[in-house]
């Protein structure tokens, strides 16, 4: 006898649903692509730039003036002065193969280092003339790439930068100053400012000369002394003599007199039969006397009007006046004192040091030339958007 049938047990299973990937991958898509389209976000604003650049001015001027806005990834045109001789040249390899490519690197001499330009080059060889016309993209320092070749380069070139400046300019900065930095007008009418590292130098042609009387011409140190005093004017007679050719000694010769002061001591110095020219060690000679002030720009204050700061351990500090004689000028506290009147020139030294904040121009980088960056991008962003709708249409699926 033949069992009975279900019907039902006829009727086909349904399919089984598709199981859906994970959404940790969803998740995971998404992050890389999202850290890929704001790394790549840069290439996309510059292409956005438009085909005009923004001008500069020239270097001088912006780098006084400064710049309150953010100019990474901005298509400009800046006019400035190219440091020619400590220029750098960096090989960059594709890590794929190929061929690779020389860029050279040059500052911007305006912007001390925070200005610099990247110029491809197409030959090995170094240009020796630039226009001094910087066109490109404008990238902050800290953000490129070579950054890092870029500072041990230049820092390494241990760069001065060196400038002018009168007395009375330095005596307003100083009265200005707040902290350790100090802002100087130079001679050509722009700013710079010194930091702990900077110098700066007081040129002092002192009122006394240097009269130098030759060993061979004077027999005796006394001798020697003996022909200054008769000139008839005050003199300091040092108690060392440190040169083994000359006498040395500091005169108030007043400079009408020096031509016949000159004389006088040519007639009394004996030259012997076998002297030759230019021997320090015959004859008699007058000679101005510049000394030379180098401290460091923090050392550096203004106290009633006049310049302080500790000399150097070899300095000479000059002369005074007094009762007929020259006696050696006295420190006050440890510090020389001059009066701005007795300074002859200023000099100002600041170590050129790589500004991270600063930027790079890469020249002859157009806008329309990342287009090929802003396609990659707007692929990126299609895939994370694709994975952000698996993501919501799963969740979806998972409240219902």
């Amino acid at each position: 006898m033949s069992e009975a049938t279900d019907p039902a047990d006829d009727t086909p299973l349904a399919d089984a649903p598709r199981r859906r990937r994970s959404p940790l991958i969803d998740v995971a898509v998404v992050a890389l692509g999202g850290y890929m389209l704001y790394w790549m976000f840069g290439d996309v604003r510059y292409f956005l730039q438009g085909s005009e650049p923004r001008d500069l001015g020239d270097a001088a001027t912006f780098v006084e003036k400064g710049s309150t806005e953010d100019l990474d990834d901005t298509f400009v045109v800046l006019r400035g002065t190219p440091d020619v001789q400590h220029a750098a040249r960096l090989r960059i390899e594709p890590k794929g193969g190929g061929a690779g490519r020389t860029i050279g690197y040059l500052r911007i001499i305006e912007g001390g280092g925070s200005l610099f330009a990247a110029i491809p080059r197409t030959t090995e060889a170094a240009p020796q003339q630039f226009e001094g016309v910087f066109e490109g993209r404008m990238r902050r320092l800290s953000e490129s790439a070579n950054f890092p070749a870029i500072q041990q380069h230049f820092d390494g070139e241990r760069i001065v930068e060196e400038r002018d400046a009168t007395p009375q300019a330095l005596l307003d900065a100083l009265g200005k100053r707040q902290g350790d930095g100090l802002t100087v007008v130079d001679t050509a009418g722009q700013s710079i400012t010194l930091g702990t590292k900077a110098s700066v130098t007081l040129v002092v042609e002192q009122p006394d000369v240097q009269v130098q009387l030759g060993h061979r011409s004077f027999d005796s140190a006394a001798a020697a002394e003996a022909a200054v005093a008769a000139l008839g004017f005050p003199y300091h007679a040092p108690s060392e003599q440190s040169s083994t050719r000359f006498y040395t000694f500091y005169v108030r010769l007043p400079p009408g007199e020096r031509e016949s002061a000159q004389a006088k001591l040519s007639v009394v110095a004996i030259i012997p039969p076998d002297a030759k020219p230019a021997d320090p060690s015959v004859g008699a000679a007058i000679l101005p006397w510049i000394t030379s002030y180098p401290v460091a720009a923090s050392d550096i204050t203004a106290e009633n009007g006049k310049f302080s700061f500790v000399p150097g351990d070899n300095a000479k500090p000059g002369f005074l006046l007094q009762d007929g004689k020259l006696v050696p000028r006295p420190l006050q506290d440890g510090r020389l004192v001059l009066d701005p009147g007795e300074v002859r020139a200023v000099r100002l030294d600041r170590p050129v040091v790589v500004d991270p904040a600063g930027y790079v121009i890469d020249v002859g980088v157009r806008p329309r030339d990342r287009w090929l960056e802003v396609a990659m991008w707007c692929l990126v962003l299609l895939v994370v958007g694709w994975n952000i709708t698996s993501l919501v249409a799963g969740w979806r699926a998972r409240r219902a």
